[in-house]
């Protein structure tokens, strides 16, 4: 089973993402390299329907795509809320797995705060479980 590595740092910085956005789905992009996160960018959600899907602002995709070029790390996923729902991947999101290459992570969040928080990764087509590792 893969692994993420997730600072506790930037775990705090999504579970607060996705608390401020509660009861909207929060959206961000994981910026690092193999399965470590150096930085969480924040998006605004664009979906037409933000309490039940999400969309990252494509222009912010393209600047960090951008930017990772002159450096080691890039893009190697995002996050998205589950407002009253688990963090596990939705029948939308599977729907939405259109780059294997991307490592998903969902929080659960409810009115007390963010709750679960889980990573997947593809494989064979299918979003399966990561380990999440957070490290100082």
């Amino acid at each position: 089973m893969k692994k993420l590595f997730l600072p506790t740092d930037l775990e705090a910085q999504i579970r607060g993402h996705c608390e401020d956005n509660y009861p909207q789905e929060a959206c961000g992009i994981l910026i690092g390299q193999g399965g470590q996160v150096t930085k969480v960018i924040p998006s605004p959600n664009l979906s037409a329907t933000p309490e039940k899907s999400f969309e990252i602002d494509p222009a912010l995709i393209i600047h960090h795509q951008r930017d990772c070029r002159a450096g080691s790390d890039k893009i190697i996923g995002h996050y998205h809320s589950h407002p009253d729902g688990q963090a596990v991947p939705s029948t939308h999101d599977h729907a939405q797995n259109y780059d294997e290459a991307l490592i998903w992570v969902i929080v659960s969040v409810t009115k007390k705060g963010a709750q679960d928080m889980n990573a997947f990764a593809t494989h064979d087509g299918q979003l399966v479980h990561m380990v999440i590792s957070t490290q100082k």
